[in-house]
């Protein structure tokens, strides 16, 4: 004898076979589609949903970014007025250098001579001191400083770099640097 189940199941197997071959082929073919849709509709929920939480996670970070304080719109004499502000005064100059050749001295470049100039920079409240300082050093460590005083000296700039090598196959260079540092005020 079959457990109440087994017969049930029989009997629901039995109604669909009979409805499939009423319908004849039409409703074979319907049958067959109303699965497939099925499957497909349940496989491509897994994908729906964790697109719907990636969606969920963009949406919180925007959300947090757009919460976070808005910096007041400065007028165009403010922000000109807070891009001066960056430079370091005339007055610090001297720890300014001391900077550049203390970060030399850490990468063992010792400039051989230092020769530095300074001019106005017309239309503005910056004084340009351009230094040209020969050296001799590992090229590794000229590429390290040079990173090192662009990174913590913002009123910096590379000039021009001349590299010159005796072999290829020396790790020695020669090299002329020639630095511009910007500073506000008169010197």
């Amino acid at each position: 004898m079959m457990p109440i189940d087994a017969v049930r199941l029989e009997r629901w197997r039995e109604r669909l076979m009979r409805a499939v071959m009423r319908a004849g082929w039409a409703g074979a073919l319907g049958v067959a589609l109303l699965a497939f849709a099925l499957a497909f509709g349940l496989s491509a929920g897994g994908e729906q949903a964790a697109r719907a939480e990636t969606l969920a996670a963009e949406r919180a970070s925007l959300l947090k970014v757009a919460a976070a304080p808005v910096a007041p719109v400065l007028s165009d004499r403010g922000q000109l007025a807070a891009f001066y502000a960056r430079f370091a005064p005339a007055s610090e100059l001297s720890v300014v250098l001391a900077q550049i050749h203390s970060a030399a001295a850490d990468h063992g470049l010792l400039p051989e001579r230092g020769d530095y100039r300074s001019a106005l920079v017309s239309g503005t409240p910056l004084v340009r001191v351009t230094a040209t300082l020969p050296m001799q050093g590992r090229f590794d460590d000229l590429y390290a400083w040079l990173g090192q005083v662009l990174a913590e000296q913002p009123g910096a700039a590379v000039e021009q770099l001349s590299i010159k090598r005796a072999r290829a196959t020396d790790g020695q260079v020669s090299a002329d640097v020639r630095l511009s540092v910007f500073v506000r005020g008169g010197v």
